[in-house]
């Protein structure tokens, strides 16, 4: 956590509500010690295995509230959870989710707010991917996790044309590189690509990434660290590590990006939707004023959050068959 951002203030514009839930984050930022940078791989389980108990705890009411129906599989060989929304009708569409952490924490479990709130915003079963963490599992091994469980579900007779890829922060990294291991190996691509805040060039050549960088909760120090966790050695120009830089001339899906306006990721959202029309691919980029990074699940209540999970609903609607 960048303890810094907490000096900034709440910026004017926002609702009440997300201003209310804003300022509890700015004084917890300025409350807690600076965590100490992983350095070795008990370390970074160390730190895993903390954020995971936070994030389970301060998720739990409101996942209580949603009720979702919850149950662990293995697709594939890798672990998932299967989330279906409260009452719901199975109309065999899927999306599949892939978690944010930074590429070095989180998990299908700690993440599992988002995921429920997707599942019940949307109204469709999700499945949420427990993927190997940096830098116990590198790009290539995440990658060949998501594309193993993808396949999995058209195996199990799952319609592609009901198939979205879903992906927050690093998680909407590896969602759009994933797709374009999918295309390029021949493998139906997912109807439809929905990223929050994503990561999408590890070389860090955006704007944003110092023009906000101090109002950003994100530690950028942190973040470098990540970085080499998930791709050590790797050429960061690759597609499949910074998808920035694929071809989508040669096709791509519908892509939906949200993004706030004060998180240092905002530049990678912005480049890759331009990269994405210049090759004639659809692309819809929205921007929320004065909201942080993965703000979707922790506002959900606020009327930014409210918006942002119902234009998620109506994008899902519009591409995905059922």
């Amino acid at each position: 956590m960048n303890k810094d951002a907490a000096n900034f203030e709440v910026a004017a514009s926002v609702s009440p509500e997300a201003r209310a839930k804003l300022e509890g984050i700015r004084a917890f930022l300025a409350a807690i010690p600076a965590p100490a940078i992983p350095q070795t791989l008990a370390d970074f389980d160390a730190a895993a295995a903390r954020g995971a108990v936070l994030a389970e705890q301060l998720g739990r009411s409101a996942i209580e509230a949603l009720a979702p129906v919850v149950t662990e599989r293995i697709l594939g060989g890798v672990a998932v959870l299967d989330i279906c929304p409260r009452d719901h009708r199975d109309d065999g569409s899927v999306i599949v989710y892939v978690h944010g952490g930074g590429f070095v924490s989180g998990s299908a479990r700690a993440n599992l707010l988002t995921a429920a709130l997707a599942a019940a915003t949307s109204g469709r079963r999700l499945i949420s991917i427990d993927y190997m963490l940096a830098p116990r599992g590198t790009w290539d091994v995440i990658l060949d996790q998501v594309a193993t469980v993808w396949t999995a579900l058209i195996e199990q007779g799952v319609a592609p044309g009901g198939m979205g890829l879903f992906g927050d922060s690093a998680g909407g990294c590896i969602a759009a590189a994933a797709t374009l291991l999918l295309r390029d190996r021949g493998m139906a691509m997912p109807a439809a690509l929905i990223m929050l805040s994503p990561v999408t060039d590890l070389h860090g050549e955006g704007d944003t990434t110092v023009t906000l960088a101090p109002v950003d909760y994100l530690d950028a120090t942190v973040r470098h660290l990540a970085r080499q966790a998930y791709a050590p050695g790797a050429d960061l120009t690759d597609p499949l590590v910074s998808p920035i830089f694929g071809d989508f001339a040669k096709g791509y899906p519908p892509v939906l990006l949200q993004v706030g306006t004060r998180e240092m990721l905002l530049s990678d959202s912005v480049r890759l939707h331009r990269r994405l029309r210049e090759a004639g691919q659809s692309s819809r980029l929205e921007l929320y004023e004065g909201m942080p990074h993965v703000f979707q699940s922790l506002l959900a209540d606020a009327p930014e959050g409210r918006a942002a999970w119902a234009e998620m609903a109506a994008f899902w609607s519009e591409h995905l068959q059922s």
